[in-house]
């Protein structure tokens, strides 16, 4: 395919990249987002973050498999053992310790983050064709998954609830603004900043239970997007299981994806596009937004809601010079240099490129892989960047911006 013909030479520097932010400890190797030290650069980077190690995952395995196995069992290494817990994956694992000041857990953290680690891990099987590797990974994650239904769904309907922005991965997106109890108009990054860590010490205090952060008034969203990746995972354990010869556990799968699919139709979808729900009340909230797309990627909207859904993300307000982008540009909350308000990220273009193809969007998903090819090659690897200008922002050097080269090598692997 002419338009990747350089393709090449960008997975070798994405390889330096991953390489370069490995980091090995206590028998273990994962990578960090990012070890750059830079004016951009954070020291918390080095920690490992869950959706970070997935999309990681989902990298390493076009040059190193070993390590992509290696990375998902690091991940998941930390599982919490026993308490009302037991099963949660955390979203951060803190491999020399320094958690405590802020989740009373030395080694990790008290919340969870999009679960896509049976995806990637299947993802990774096709390369490796480790079983053991599976087997662990569907252990693990099959008590994770049992964790969702009996920590985080109070009233039952089968979809989760996030009780922290940060599970979500999108931090700091407008959609959360009114469930933090932040004035959109006045929005500044340090006030948010504030505001989340403000809710982790709610969360310690109410011992992680969402069902009484909820009656108390505090973050409770049943997310969209997190509910159709979570779809998407099961749907992965389901596939995983039937290569492990487990045919009545991987029905019992697809049988849980179904029942968040209905949830979704029926409780989600307004005038044929989804929404987040939030607090027991489950008010929508009615704000246009690339977690809209994100859907596609669990298979959860028909294909008559994926062809509105398409239509949306070809508006020139989302499909911008470098899509896409997290909320429209003509938001009133879009403000392209801030943390999570309106630019693109390489994570959220991942996996709307998944559900492009999975709809048969195949085109499209072309496109969009090239665009964000680009952002790379006219800006290198940036934690995020400008839909409009392309401009790199936040970290350097960052790791999971490496799965956009997984675009296009998955676009030129179909040529």
């Amino acid at each position: 395919m002419q338009k990747f013909a350089d393709l090449d030479l960008w997975l070798k520097k994405a390889a330096d990249i991953l390489s370069g932010n490995r980091i090995e400890v206590d028998g273990y190797r994962y990578t960090a987002p990012s070890l750059d030290t830079g004016d951009f650069g954070r020291k918390d980077y080095a920690q490992q973050f869950m959706w970070d190690s997935c999309f990681h995952a989902v990298m390493w395995r076009w040059f190193d498999p070993q390590m992509a196995q290696d990375e998902l069992l690091a991940l998941s290494s930390r599982q919490v053992q026993d308490g009302p817990d037991a099963g949660m994956i955390p979203h951060c694992n803190y491999w020399r310790g320094g958690g405590e000041w802020l989740w009373k857990h030395d080694e990790r953290s008290s919340i969870t983050q999009p679960p896509l680690i049976a995806s990637a891990a299947l993802l990774v099987y096709e390369r490796s064709k480790d079983t053991a590797f599976l087997e662990a990974i569907y252990t693990r994650n099959g008590a994770y998954h049992d964790w969702f239904d009996r920590r985080r769904d109070p009233d039952g309907d089968n979809l989760v609830c996030l009780i922290h922005p940060w599970e979500a991965g999108g931090d700091a997106l407008p959609r959360w603004d009114q469930a933090m109890g932040i004035d959109t108009a006045t929005f500044t990054h340090e006030g948010g900043r504030t505001a989340r860590h403000d809710l982790v010490h709610k969360i310690v205090e109410y011992d992680t239970d969402a069902a009484a952060l909820a009656r108390d008034g505090f973050f409770c969203v049943e997310s969209m997007d997190f509910n159709a990746i979570r779809a998407a995972d099961m749907e992965a354990m389901a596939e995983i299981a039937s290569i492990l010869d487990k045919p009545e556990e991987s029905q019992g799968w697809e049988n849980r994806v179904d029942a968040v699919r209905e949830a979704f139709q029926r409780k989600m979808v307004i005038d044929d596009l989804p929404y987040d729900l939030s607090g027991l009340d489950e008010e929508p909230i009615l704000q246009p937004s690339a977690g809209q797309f994100m859907t596609l990627f669990g298979g959860l909207p028909t294909p008559e809601q994926a062809e509105r859904l398409v239509q949306e993300l070809q508006e020139s307000r989302f499909w911008t010079t470098f899509p896409v982008p997290t909320s429209p540009i003509d938001s009133p909350a879009y403000a392209p240099d801030l943390y999570w308000r309106g630019n693109v990220w390489p994570s959220v273009n991942w996996l709307i490129f998944r559900g492009l193809l999975r709809y048969g969007y195949d085109d499209l998903a072309a496109d969009l892989a090239e665009r964000s090819l680009s952002l790379i090659k006219q800006s290198d690897f940036w934690e995020y960047y400008h839909p409009e200008t392309g401009q790199g922002l936040g970290g350097q050097t960052f790791s999971w911006t490496t799965v956009m080269l997984d675009m296009a090598a998955t676009m030129a692997e179909r040529e």
